[in-house]
């Protein structure tokens, strides 16, 4: 595999990378591989369902950047982060975007390109467990000891709150407070893939800080999320829940699911099945832009 990673194309446009970001890993071999998709930093085609293999990387187009290219080391405590533009003013949109459970911390860098607008500012957060090979974790899948997902509203009497989802949401606000500081942006979106997916509809729910918007992408909801949902407190945020009929990580149902308890506490939400797996296909980068840009 080469050095070089295809820019994004939308609708004709190549998005290229903003020059401020961190120093991430270069390791080519991936973990799992859960976030490639037609949008993943570590290459084009997303490899067919089942297959372990990590897509080649197609050359770049011509004049455009790579996601390796000319990155400096930034952090936005208490994470690792890459901030892309075009804005440099205060105001517009902050968009901060979680990556899945195994994936480089840069891996929604693509994402973030396509998702581009003279309006907002891009923020890919890299999680703070170092997996090998690279990878990143918001918590361990491999201990014996995931959270629980919720199917229901219905707060489990013995319920205590988990650890490592309690670590990982304090981490992420306190990250979102940093940028908001700096920024001081109109609206605030939160967008997340898979484990990052679980973690952004968490954060969000918390209102601490408000967060405007939040996409669950192949994600499901958190028992731990159930005492933000249930309280009268909180704002809501308007949700767009993503998921694939296909998806043999995370099951289609978990989307179901999530957007039914969500709907029964009166959450905004829109629901948008695609057909496919664990992926972000170009029907939900087209969607997600809309959403982003909403409101």
């Amino acid at each position: 595999m080469g050095s070089a990673d295809a820019s994004v194309t939308l609708a004709g446009m190549v998005v290229a990378p903003d020059t401020r970001a961190l120093k991430l890993s270069r390791r080519d071999v991936l973990l799992v591989p859960l976030a490639v998709s037609p949008v993943a930093c570590r290459g084009g085609e997303a490899p067919s369902s089942g297959s372990t293999r990590s897509p080649q990387r197609p050359s770049s187009p011509s004049g455009s950047a790579s996601c390796d290219s000319g990155r400096a080391a930034e952090s936005i405590a208490p994470l690792d982060a890459i901030t892309l533009g075009p804005r440099d003013e205060p105001g517009g949109i902050l968009v901060v975007l979680l990556h899945g459970w195994g994936a480089r911390g840069d891996d929604l860098v693509p994402l973030a390109r396509a998702l581009a607008h003279p309006d907002a500012r891009f923020v890919v957060a890299a999680a703070p467990l170092e997996r090998e090979n690279g990878g990143r974790a918001w918590w361990h899948l491999d201990r014996g000891d995931r959270p629980a997902q919720a199917w229901g509203d219905e707060l489990p009497i013995d319920h205590r709150p988990h650890p490592a989802v309690v670590a990982a949401r304090a981490a992420v606000q306190r990250l979102l407070r940093t940028a908001i500081e700096r920024h001081a942006p109109e609206h605030t979106v939160l967008v997340g893939f898979s484990q990052g997916a679980m973690l952004a509809l968490d954060v969000a729910l918390q209102g601490s800080p408000a967060v405007h918007r939040v996409a669950v992408l192949s994600g499901a909801l958190l028992t731990d999320s159930l005492i933000a949902l249930r309280s009268a407190e909180r704002p809501h945020p308007t949700v767009l829940v993503a998921h694939g009929r296909k998806d043999a990580i995370v099951p289609f149902r978990a989307g179901e699911s999530t957007t039914r308890v969500l709907s029964a506490r009166g959450v905004d939400v829109t629901w948008f099945p695609f057909e496919g797996g664990h992926a972000i296909p170009p029907r939900v980068v087209e969607r997600l832009k809309r959403f982003v840009l909403e409101g």
